[in-house]
């Protein structure tokens, strides 16, 4: 017993620093871009996220539900994800991503009537080593008026008004605006609105039921409950989505630990910024909410992130980030830190980052990594050169690692209808030797008024073997 509180007592602690930094957070804003599946590719080829993780990102990505990649990139990656504006309790709506493809597709398309259809015919394929499909996803999309037909591996009609949306086919976290996300539906789902007040119902073939009522304040605050019905199960759930955050509770009748969803962050600001990220629940989920693989294994996961920039001294910026996370029977809390600070303009910009990997054994094995980049801004194109270095120090063992060498390049089109054209091409030799082990990432993205079209792609080469693929993925898409 006195052993068992012995080696609860560093993790008491750092749960108590950790409560401390999320307190004196709580109200001081982390910009960043959306997760691509080519740093997904990256990623998974340095060995900061797993294949699982990898192929988990890839597939939230082709379903388009990009707020739930950005948690995974926060959580699996320890890397800050989104722009700060976040949907309330998911996604973006159909309309948006239709409407941003047309924005894509040019001017003459946007001259288009309001009531006229528009949609695209979209195909995206995943190869392994040996060339065979791991992931086909293909998708035709028809956006009338009101309504927004989705035929493919996703089948849903959706139709929209001022008042009330309903959706019929496979529905999930994004038609159900749920701040957790949830397995997919096959059924029914309605919601009208009355003044602040929305009412919501859902009936699946499963007989699923779900009942939701929520209030908006000023489209600025949202707060809503739902009762679920499974087969089996009741469950309550309460959600609140405000300025700086959401924040989602899902209690299952019988189960003693609920599930606690939360993303917090920072208004926009140009000098101080933050994020905060996490998930606390028992070995049993309520029905039917589905969490990663890596989540639900732990009751316990939290990510930080704070940004500090100097624009005017050569537009510095300071970023610390850390990951905690306790697994189930387990007083013993995981945490991984990491400080990243990048200065420069643009023609010579230099970034360095040093990652621990473990806190709870004193920061045994620290990750050092620096990067240059040079850009170059031309009248028609931007031109990038980068290269870097990377190793691991053992503490204890005194012993450094070989370092990871990269390089690479690239260039992007613009022209004069807002299209880009990029094409970049690195070369990474992760044990500093070229000759025995290289990998070579290509990424070649195009995009006209009526097709887009992405390869993203990694070969290696190992010592005696040739060059051969690893990994890759091809998109395309044509907009009418």
């Amino acid at each position: 017993m006195d052993k068992a509180k012995k080696r609860a007592k560093p993790a008491k602690k750092l749960l108590a620093a950790l409560a401390i930094w999320l307190v004196a957070l709580a109200f001081t804003p982390v910009p960043a871009a959306d997760v691509t599946e080519a740093q997904v590719f990256e990623w998974w080829d340095d060995g900061t996220i797993e294949a699982e993780e990898a192929n988990e990102m890839l597939s939230l990505i082709d379903e388009g539900k990009i707020q739930e990649v950005c948690a995974l990139a926060e959580i699996y990656a320890n890397e800050p994800c989104g722009t700060g504006t976040q949907a309330i309790f998911g996604e973006e709506d159909f309309a948006d991503e239709t409407s941003a493809s047309r924005k894509r597709a040019g001017k003459s398309r946007a001259k288009k009537p309001s009531r006229h259809y528009s949609g695209h015919l979209a195909t995206k394929v995943r190869l392994d080593s040996s060339g065979s499909v791991t992931a086909h996803r293909e998708e035709l999309l028809f956006n009338f008026h009101r309504a927004t037909l989705r035929l493919g591996t996703q089948e849903l009609l959706t139709y929209k008004s001022k008042r009330g949306e309903a959706h019929f086919g496979q529905i999930s976290t994004r038609e159900l605006h749920s701040g957790i996300p949830l397995d997919t539906l096959w059924g029914t789902a309605l919601a009208y609105s009355i003044s602040a007040l929305t009412l919501a119902g859902l009936i699946d073939t499963s007989g699923t039921l779900r009942a939701h009522a929520s209030y908006t304040h000023k489209k600025a605050f949202v707060a809503g409950a739902s009762l679920w019905k499974t087969a089996d199960t009741y469950s309550l759930m309460a959600q609140a989505a405000f300025p700086f955050g959401q924040v989602a509770y899902w209690q299952q009748i019988g189960e003693r630990v609920p599930l606690i969803h939360f993303r917090l962050h920072g208004r926009d600001s140009s000098t101080l910024s933050w994020r905060t990220t996490g998930y606390i629940h028992g070995e049993t989920l309520p029905q039917p909410a589905r969490l990663s693989p890596s989540i639900a294994k732990r009751r316990f996961w939290t990510t930080q992130n704070v940004t500090y920039r100097a624009k005017s001294f050569l537009d510095t910026r300071v970023s610390a980030s850390a990951r905690f996370l306790s697994p189930f029977r387990s007083d013993s809390v995981s945490g991984r830190l990491a400080l990243d600070i990048s200065s420069g303009p643009p023609i010579v910009r230099i970034n360095a980052r040093a990652t621990c990997r473990e806190a709870s054994d004193n920061c045994r094995q620290t990750i050092f990594q620096g990067t240059a980049q040079s850009t170059h801004e031309f009248s028609m194109l931007s031109a990038t050169l980068s290269g870097g270095a990377r190793t691991q120090h053992d503490r204890a063992e005194k012993s450094w690692s070989s370092p990871r060498l990269e390089i690479g390049a690239a260039v992007t089109e613009k022209n004069p209808d807002k299209h880009e054209n990029t094409f970049k091409f690195t070369l990474v030799a992760p044990d500093a030797h070229p000759l025995e082990n290289l990998q070579i990432r290509s990424e070649t993205r195009l995009t006209g008024d009526f097709l887009e079209f992405s390869l993203v792609a990694t070969f290696k080469k190992t010592e005696g073997s040739t060059v051969r693929p690893a990994h890759a993925q091809i998109s395309s898409k044509i907009l009418f």
